[in-house]
């Protein structure tokens, strides 16, 4: 057994097991997993009764292991726990002598030539120490030899998004919805990123299967192949982060038009990361009808920039026509004309060059822009300000394009607004 840093983990049913106890001492089993040098308390006595500790989900915790038993102590003497923080602090091989230590815990059991394990709850440790990083429970090495801190993980009552509540809007994105239009590499990563910002409804909208081709590039892998994209993705998205409610549409942008008019309605925001011309003017057009901003997101020249573009509903900003146009009298990138042909096919005249880190880096800044976007709009959080609506990202950038895609340096960043709406603009002017 390697004893230079062993590490203890006190799941929360054993947690609160000794917390709820009404003795001040009982006995507890820990499993030892060799290969993790880690010992996982999975059994607590108190008023001799033991309960075995479930641990459902915990695939690690759950390995078997060599059986130690240890001891529990609530309300040990004052000043345990808090020289359980300063022993650890000066180092894996402070001792405190046996003796000493037993003079203060009189009920400590005797080792003998074993090695013994002890774990302290004091709920009364002073804030100011827990300030500084002392625990209410403590976990101690026991032998003849001397008794020495070992480092304890204890199980919160409460984690994932909640653990932010205080310093990131939960309550206010959870009441958030967003519809993901497009669930591919871009989308895929965009849709995952929204959950862990902590959105509370993810509408994916896809019609795609997850073949093996796509595997390069996404967030999902092999066990998602041959399923629908969106639902592949809505299990992803369940088993990690619960909280955001993720629906699922097997359907074309385009061709279902009609329903997406609906759905548009019903969210906050849409983000679309489909692939193609087509899909992205109609998302454009059909969130700006909904009154609703969008975000668009994409790779153009063989994956060598990408694209972030917010469009917001109001009479100052144009669509996503309007827009391009104002870049073709500027003499930039025809960048539609790159969109009509799919990035990674693999074929001749398109060769496999969009990389899936590049892909789900543009992701990212989609689901930011959304998020920075529902906090402004709807909450009035500056603190989430963009420095404008159109950004272009240097990813592989050749350097000899011209405004705004005039990028020569990996991660460049141009900034820009939307123009106005044309006189003419059908989506604009209804």
């Amino acid at each position: 057994m390697n004893a230079d840093h062993p590490f203890v983990v006190l799941p929360r049913e054993a947690a609160q097991r000794i917390e709820d106890a009404d003795s001040n001492v009982g006995e507890l089993n820990l499993h030892y997993l060799r290969s993790e040098d880690m010992y996982v308390v999975r059994r607590v006595a108190r008023n001799n009764v033991g309960v075995e500790i479930a641990l459902p989900g915990y695939r690690t915790l759950n390995w078997e292991g060599e059986v130690f038993v240890g001891q529990w102590m609530t309300k040990p003497a004052p000043g345990i726990n808090e020289s359980h923080l300063d022993a650890l602090r000066r180092g894996a091989d402070v001792y405190v002598p046996y003796s000493s230590f037993k003079t203060l815990i009189p009920s400590l059991r005797n080792p003998g030539s074993k090695t013994g394990f002890l774990i302290t709850y004091d709920p009364d440790i002073p804030a100011e120490w827990l300030a500084l990083g002392a625990q209410r429970f403590a976990a101690w090495l026991v032998s003849r030899d001397g008794v020495r801190p070992m480092p304890l993980a204890v199980e919160p009552k409460t984690f994932g998004l909640s653990q932010l509540d205080g310093k990131w809007p939960v309550a206010d994105l959870q009441r958030a919805s967003v519809a993901v239009v497009g669930v591919g590499s871009i989308g895929g990563a965009a849709a995952q990123a929204l959950a862990q910002y902590g959105v509370g409804t993810v509408a994916l909208v896809d019609p795609d299967r997850f073949l093996w081709h796509n595997m390069v590039r996404h967030v999902l892998g092999h066990d998602a192949v041959g399923r629908y994209k969106v639902d592949a993705l809505k299990t992803v998205l369940g088993q990690r982060w619960p909280n955001t409610v993720a629906g699922t549409y097997r359907l074309d942008v385009v061709e279902d038009a009609h329903m997406m008019r609906s759905l548009f309605a019903e969210v906050d925001l849409v983000l679309c990361a489909a692939d193609g011309v087509a899909p992205r003017r109609v998302v454009s057009h059909l969130a700006r009808r909904a009154g609703k901003p969008a975000i668009l997101a994409c790779v153009l020249d063989d994956g060598a920039v990408a694209e972030v573009i917010r469009f917001r509903p109001g009479p100052r900003y144009g669509c996503l026509l309007c827009l391009r146009k104002s870049l073709r009298h500027k003499g930039a990138l025809d960048a539609e004309a790159a969109q009509e042909l799919d990035y990674g096919t693999g074929f001749i005249h398109r060769p496999m060059t969009a990389v899936g880190a590049d892909l789900h880096l543009v992701g990212l800044v989609a689901a930011k822009a959304a998020v920075a976007t529902l906090l402004e709009w709807k909450h009035g959080d500056h603190t989430q300000r963009l420095p404008g609506d159109y950004a272009t990202i240097g990813l592989r950038p050749p350097g000899d394009m011209a405004a705004p895609f005039d990028l020569d340096r990996a991660l460049q960043v141009n900034w820009a607004g939307i123009p106005s709406p044309r006189p003419d603009c059908a989506t604009c002017h209804p």
